[in-house]
C-alpha cells in the first residue's frame, strides 16, 4: 500500500474534525489516490492525540507515540523531549507576572515551577508555558535538576528590563466606575494615578483607582451598578489580566505594572511622574 504522510508545522493544530477534514481533502486530490493518510508532528496537545484515536485518524509523534491502525500502535514510557523554547511577540499574563515578580525580587533564584505557581497562584502547566516563553524571549536560563526545572534571570534586572520593556501588555483589561462606599473590603488594591500619587510628587486623583484581578472580580458575584461618569463617592476599579496583588506591596501595586499601565498616557503630569517612579526602582 502506498500512504501520504502529512507534517503538521504549524505549532497550534486545528481543533480535531477540521483537522480530520483537511487531511481527507488532501487525499481526495491525489491520483493515484493513497490507502490513507497519517498525520505526523512534533508535538501534539494529549486531548488532540486521544481524540485522533476516537476518529482513527492515524498519526505519529517520532519518538513518542504512534497509532496506526492498519499496522499497530506503540506508545513510549518515557517522558517526552522538551520542545526548544520559542520567543514571542507579546507575553501572556503569567509570563508576565513572573517576570515581574523575578525583576521586583519577589521570587529569588533558583526558582522551581512548583515554587514559582505556588507564589503566584497560577497551575504548574500555565507557570510551564511561562517560563519556555521568557527562556524563548532570551530573558532567562533554565537547567535540570533531578525531576524539577529551576530557572533564573539571564541577566541583571535593569538590563533585563531594558531587553523586555516591549514585550509586556498593559495590565488592565477593564476599567469599571462603581461607588466607594459598596466597593468589597477584598478590594483594597490601589493602582492608577492613585498609586502613582502615594510614591512621587503627582497630586492625588479626584476619584480613588482600585486594582483587582477581572477573575476574581467575577469569582466575587458583584452586581454592583455602574456609573458612567465621575461623582461624588465614585472610584475606578482596574479589572487586570493577573492578580495584582501578587506582586504588590503596602497595598500598592507593584511599581513596574503600574508604569505599563500608564505609559500610554498623554498626560504630561503622569509622563513626569512615571518617569519619578522607574528612577526610584531599587533593581
Amino acid at each position: 500500500q502506498s500512504w501520504l504522510a502529512v507534517l503538521l508545522r504549524q505549532p497550534d493544530p486545528p481543533p480535531p474534525m477540521q483537522l480530520r477534514k483537511q487531511l481527507e481533502q488532501v487525499v481526495a486530490k491525489l491520483e493515484p489516490r493513497p490507502a490513507g493518510v497519517c498525520l505526523v508532528a512534533e508535538h501534539l496537545p494529549p486531548y488532540l492525540r486521544t481524540r485522533l484515536v476516537e476518529l482513527a485518524q492515524p498519526f505519529v509523534v517520532p519518538g513518542r507515540q504512534l497509532f496506526w491502525p492498519a499496522m499497530g500502535g506503540a506508545e513510549t514510557v518515557q517522558r517526552p523531549q522538551r520542545l526548544h523554547p520559542r520567543p514571542v511577540e507579546k507575553l501572556g499574563p503569567v509570563a508576565q507576572q513572573l517576570l515581574i515578580a523575578l525583576l521586583l525580587k519577589h521570587l529569588l533564584p533558583p526558582v522551581t515551577i512548583k515554587v514559582a505557581a505556588g507564589s503566584l497562584g497560577c497551575t504548574a502547566a500555565s507557570m510551564s508555558q511561562a517560563v519556555k516563553a521568557l527562556e524563548g524571549c532570551g530573558l532567562v536560563h533554565t537547567q535540570a535538576q533531578g525531576r524539577e526545572r529551576i530557572f533564573a534571570l539571564r541577566d541583571a534586572p535593569e538590563r533585563t528590563w531594558q531587553h523586555a520593556e516591549a514585550l509586556p501588555r498593559d495590565p488592565v483589561r477593564q476599567r469599571v466606575r462603581v461607588s466607594e462606599a459598596m466597593l468589597p473590603r477584598e478590594v483594597v488594591i490601589h493602582a492608577g494615578e492613585s498609586a502613582l500619587a502615594e510614591q512621587t510628587s503627582l497630586a492625588e486623583p479626584a476619584e480613588p483607582v482600585y486594582a483587582c484581578s477581572s477573575r476574581r472580580w467575577l469569582g466575587l458575584g458583584l452586581d454592583l451598578p455602574l456609573i458612567p461618569m465621575p461623582d461624588v463617592g465614585t472610584c475606578l476599579v482596574e479589572l487586570w489580566r493577573y492578580p495584582p496583588d501578587t506582586t504588590a506591596s503596602e497595598g500598592l501595586v507593584d511599581p513596574l505594572s503600574l508604569y505599563l499601565s500608564l505609559r500610554d498616557s498623554h498626560d504630561e503630569r503622569v509622563r513626569l511622574a512615571l518617569q519619578q517612579l522607574m528612577e526610584q526602582i531599587a533593581w
